[in-house]
């Protein structure tokens, strides 16, 4: 089913646009309501129709970004690299937006809105009959592993941001993919079932052949369809 347009969006994206600039301007605990209503050119109750704080106008700003950042460019969301060299890149994007935000100590507001689009590409866990306890305790893992995952990038990515931005997307991306485990990696942002044996040991083989050939010539990870 294709999604409703927010017709409010002009509104909402005018409100954003205004919070913004004044906060290249003035500390956010002095700039008001009104304020942002009437440099947007909106009246102050429009703003308190689709807002109740600042802090979710700021969260608005990101997650219209990550929407339109999503529709540009192709990434496989199972694969733990394309999926992270995404977020950087989306980051990068928003550098501008991230100054002002961090300025005001508020980089805590991209970094949900960050965890949250990792945990929305994880497919809820197939239900299991309560006396099944070993497919119970496998949902749980993956419930488990996709919010350590997403947390643990988001560390990473503050951490990075507050550094300059000084290595690159898909460097980052790689850094995060040498802090998981081989078993960790090979669970996948789809996977329930622990693999073992074989598998597993060929799933890192192919892991390090991967790695090896990407120094040698990086490859790219996320797409961009010149959109």
């Amino acid at each position: 089913m294709a999604r409703l347009k927010d017709t409010a969006a002009p509104l909402k994206d005018a409100l954003g646009d205004a919070l913004l600039t004044l906060m290249r301007e003035m500390p956010l605990k002095k700039i008001t309501a009104s304020q942002i209503a009437s440099l947007a050119g909106l009246g102050r109750v429009t703003y308190f129709r689709h807002f109740s704080s600042k802090e979710e106008v700021l969260a608005y700003k990101y997650r219209t970004a990550w929407r339109d950042f999503a529709t540009h460019h192709w990434y496989d969301q199972a694969d733990d690299r394309a999926s992270a060299t995404a977020r950087f890149q989306f980051c990068l994007q928003v550098r501008e937006i991230n100054d002002v935000v961090y300025d005001a100590q508020l980089g805590c507001i991209l970094l949900e809105v960050i965890v949250d689009t990792l945990v929305d590409e994880t497919p809820e866990p197939t239900a299991v009959a309560g006396s099944d306890t070993r497919a119970a305790d496998a949902a749980d893992r993956a419930v488990y592993l996709s919010r350590f995952k997403a947390h643990a990038l988001s560390g990473l990515i503050d951490a990075w941001i507050r550094g300059g931005y000084r290595q690159l997307p898909e460097e980052m991306a790689a850094i995060y993919i040498s802090f998981l485990s081989p078993e960790l990696e090979s669970l996948g942002a789809r996977g329930s079932e622990r693999r073992t044996g074989g598998r597993a040991a060929r799933m890192r083989r192919l892991q390090r052949i991967r790695e090896a050939a990407e120094r040698r010539n990086p490859r790219r990870y996320v797409i961009d369809d010149g959109s």
